[in-house]
């Protein structure tokens, strides 16, 4: 089982992470990296951006706690106020009338 544990402060969003040790007849064997952190994220609805921090864990004798950092994702700056107006509409083009030639036969 792994436990996600989400932190958010003013530019920062720590994750901790606990997976359970490996027991054969419990626990399977679990990895938890960076990507799996990310996913994790992404499934919440959890807007994140470059990882500062990363860890790697591994419950078969290896870690089962770690920390990972990320930015928080920088909202696109408004643009500059811009004034719109209504463009003027172009006058139409005058055209030569060409009147129907008609023959007498």
């Amino acid at each position: 089982m792994i436990i996600f544990n989400i932190k958010p402060d003013s530019q920062n969003i720590t994750i901790d992470v606990e997976i359970h040790p490996y027991d054969p007849a419990k626990t399977p064997r679990k990895k938890v990296n960076t990507v799996d952190v990310e996913k994790y994220l992404t499934e919440n609805d959890i807007e994140f951006g470059h990882c500062i921090s990363e860890s790697f864990l591994n419950n078969n004798g290896g870690r089962n706690k770690g920390t990972w950092v990320f930015e928080k994702k920088n909202l696109d700056k408004p643009a500059e106020k811009v004034i719109l107006t209504k463009e003027k509409k172009t006058a139409p083009k005058k055209r030569k009338s060409r009147a129907k030639k008609t023959t007498s036969k």
